[in-house]
């Protein structure tokens, strides 16, 4: 029998739904992630979420096995009693409606649900359809999609304000049978247009046994923010030795808010944090972010340290900003500038701050923006460095501003593009060379063959470069003694213009072949490409952002021998490379093997510095790559350059990996020769070592990562450690040594860092220990990646 009763009392479970973090967590501070355990282990009682609208005019359907009326006009169900509006859900053995009243009564086998909480009890429960008051007693309730569950003696709904009272109430994220730890309070509240619920009397209980008490605790029921203290960090090393720190998050605005962070390091002091984050227009946001301490003890007590050492504040800035003007994107803007002290080479070694990147000892300070279209774009920087490194001999430029300008337009069989820049190239020290350079480089592409495994291409274009420098009277020794400049040979005007040939072709053979019982398919993908620019003397040109490009199998095949302008290469010069692929017969990349080498008809004549010796080889490397995915859990992945002249090899790596189902071993191996790198190695570089992470039981896993320095005798990176998962709970210790730089009191040496990290975590409520609380492969001077370039 069905009949169709508007309003029954299935409203309170949304209410309920903002009981559900009872205690779970402080403001602002989301609870710790963990490696997810088997889903048939821990949540298989978890129901699904069901997200989406509650349609409070929908209409109610209610069947029962018996319908009875009275004549003091109650209506009575009995039996399988279920009533549905929506998505909502409620069910009980007996329940009873008074019409006038509108009061409610149901007892037995009480369920209710609304998608994203169930709600249960075996006794009874009373309402009003008028006031929508409801009180429940010996209430259990699960989330959906969230382990998060409980218990409650009694649940109070005020309908007029939305208030949830629960006495009693209990919350854990553990399985049921298996509370390994509990949050219990005598008394819990929920207001519907509140942010936050307020508990009094709440216990953490491990098991049978009370851990911490809390008089008085308020924690998040919306996905909004409230200011209020985050939850402590606890580091230990021994730099710094206990490293203490006590944010406190400041809600300003909907659209400002900021966290404040006292930081006690033992052996530094105490150290102010301050981040600032804002969204003050739509499709505008930015962070600033800023760290100072007034004296570094360590520093004090150090007698090598200098007076500024001892008595300047060490501090960092850094601003990021991010900004759209236009609904389309097209105008586009961003800010991303980092600054410390001077004088402070080693801030970011000594407190590891969480912005600011440097890259070979050098700070980014930049200010882009431009105008984005999908046929060119025009774009402008301004960018320096700041140099973390003492007694250097010469200073990396500034873009004072840089103009770009690229275009790109397809006409068929025809492509046109043209890439140019107005950059002006300035410098901080008054014995260097500064310019402005204007170059502009249109290109046009035809499509000689385009058919399936069939491919030519001609590209003719042609360099254009002018340069207007400044040359002091006398440059730094530096330029002379190492690169061999001379104020004399450099020219305050230069014009540069070199034409352009470049025809590349390629073809695709495959063939069916049956290895080891199975069925693959083999291609060959030889290539070749033919480059042609001509020479011009350009010594007399300074180098400004310009270096030798690191060779490898696509490098070959580039037009370029120098990364930047200030060098154009000539290039009489065929090169041939050939690919190899394997597929199964599903598809999935098996083997890629890559060979190729550059063959020069006349020997390149453009030298990086007017000092450096000309290199007369016809030959480049012979350069190879390869990959290998042997069954979806093995991969091997090398690469070589020989020196097929001196049949030396100048460089190489391998690297051996196992991956399968969150067991991951790797092992690897570097090498450099330093005939071919001496301006940056004084001897061979021979680097190995690995890194795992392996399960050794159901919920025990084992991380761990060591390399090593063969030639210097060291060890570069030594990490070991272990972690309890279960479904609740889980305890990690992790201990790593690692080289770290002192450019302050050790600037061409490294000194050994050691670091312990123990952290307790309670799934769904906090962590807390020491350490970050990452347990994953990798070390922290060599994060674990996947070399491998194959598809599928």
């Amino acid at each position: 029998m069905k009949i169709r009763i508007i309003g029954l009392p299935l409203l309170f479970a949304s209410g309920l739904a903002q009981a559900q973090y009872t205690g779970t967590e402080l403001v602002g501070e989301p609870a710790a992630d963990a490696a997810p355990l088997p889903f048939s282990r821990c949540f298989s009682h978890v129901p699904l979420r069901v997200e989406g609208e509650k349609d409070t005019n929908a209409p109610v359907t209610v069947t029962a096995e018996v319908l009875n009326a009275t004549r003091d006009g109650k209506i009575l169900y009995q039996g399988d009693v279920e009533v549905i509006q929506g998505d909502r859900r409620f069910s009980t053995d007996y329940l009873e409606l008074e019409q006038q009243s509108r009061d409610v009564l149901a007892e037995g086998n009480i369920q209710l649900s609304d998608g994203t909480i169930t709600v249960e009890s075996d006794t009874t429960l009373t309402g009003n359809l008028t006031s929508k008051d409801t009180q429940l007693d010996q209430a259990r309730y699960q989330l959906h999609g969230d382990p998060g569950r409980g218990e409650a003696r009694r649940v109070q709904l005020t309908g007029e304000n939305g208030q949830v009272d629960l006495s009693g109430a209990s919350y854990t994220t553990c399985p049921p049978g298996e509370e390994v730890w509990q949050l219990k309070a005598s008394t819990v509240r929920v207001e519907q247009d509140e942010i936050f619920g307020e508990a009094w009397n709440a216990v953490l209980w491990l098991g049978d046994m009370p851990v911490f008490y809390f008089p008085y605790i308020k924690f998040p029921v919306k996905n909004e923010r409230q200011s209020g203290l985050l939850y402590p960090t606890l580091d230990i090393s021994s730099d710094n030795g206990t490293d203490i720190r006590l944010p406190y998050y400041w809600n300003i605005a909907p659209n400002y808010d900021a966290t404040i962070t006292p930081r006690y390091m033992e052996k530094r002091g105490t150290m102010a944090q301050l981040e600032f984050r804002y969204l003050p227009v739509a499709g505008q946001s930015g962070v600033l972010y800023g760290e100072y301490l007034s004296s570094d003890d360590s520093l004090s007590d150090n007698p090598q340290a200098s007076e500024e050492w001892r008595e300047d504040p060490r501090w960092l800035f850094n601003w990021r900003h991010s900004a759209r003007f236009d609904d389309d994107g097209h105008w586009r803007g961003n800010v991303n500038y980092t600054q410390v002290a001077s004088w402070d080479y080693n801030y970011l070694e000594d407190f590891d701050p969480p912005v600011g990147t440097l890259v070979d000892n050098q700070l980014l300070q930049s200010l882009q923006g431009g105008y984005y279209n999908r046929h060119w774009q025009l774009t402008t920087e301004v960018r320096d460095y700041q140099i973390l490194q003492p007694n250097l001999p010469t200073q990396p430029f500034q873009l004072m501003p840089a103009l770009v300008l690229n275009s790109y337009q397809g006409l068929g069989d025809f492509d046109l593009a043209l890439d140019s820049e107005l950059t002006r190239f300035g410098n901080k020290d008054e014995n260097t060379y500064q310019a402005t350079r204007f170059h502009a480089e249109p290109r046009l592409i035809y499509s000689i063959v385009d058919q399936p495994g069939v491919q030519l291409k001609a590209d003719v274009g042609a360099y254009y470069t002018h340069y207007e420098q400044d040359i002091p009277a006398t440059l730094a020794p530096f330029y002379r003694d190492e690169w061999g400049f001379d104020s004399d040979t450099l020219d305050t005007s230069v014009d540069r213009l070199l034409p352009r040939l470049r025809v590349n072709g390629g073809l695709v053979f495959d063939r069916k072949a049956r290895w080891f019982e199975q069925d693959f398919t083999q291609t060959l993908e030889p290539q070749l490409q033919y480059l042609y620019v001509p020479f011009e003397e350009q010594d007399n040109i300074g180098l400004y952002d310009t270096t030798t490009m690191r060779q490898d199998y696509y490098s070959l095949f580039s037009d370029r021998r120098f990364a930047g302008l200030d060098r154009i290469s000539d290039a009489n010069q065929l090169t041939a490379g050939f690919t190899s692929r394997i597929y199964d017969e599903s598809g999935t990349e098996r083997l890629r093997l890559a060979l190729a080498q550059t063959f020069n008809f006349t020997p390149p004549r453009v030298k990086l510095y007017p000092g450096e010796q000309l290199d007369e080889t016809k030959r480049s490397f012979l350069t190879f790559e390869g990959d290998l995915n042997l069954d979806n859990n093995w991969f091997i992945h090398g690469e070589a350059q020989q020196d097929t002249r001196n049949h030396r090899l100048a460089a190489g790596n391998i690297t051996l990996e196992y991956n399968e189902q969150g067991r991951l071993a790797q092992l690897g191996f570097r090498h450099l020769n330093r005939n071919y790198f001496a301006d940056s190695l004084n001897d061979d570089l021979n680097q190995a070592g690995g890194t795992v992470f392996w399960p050794v039981a159901p919920q025990w896993s084992l991380v761990g990562g060591h390399y090593r320095d063969i030639e210097l005798h060291r060890n570069i990176d030594t990490l070991i450690g272990l972690r309890y998962d279960s479904c609740c709970w889980a305890v990690s210790l992790v201990w790593e040594q690692w080289q770290k730089e002192d450019k302050l009191f050790n600037p061409t040496g490294t000194n050994q860092e050691t670091s312990i990290g123990l952290r307790f975590e309670l799934k769904g409520f906090s962590s807390l220990g020491t350490g970050s609380g990452e347990f994953k492969p990798g070390t922290q001077l060599l994060p674990y990646y996947r070399p491998f370039n194959l598809n599928n």
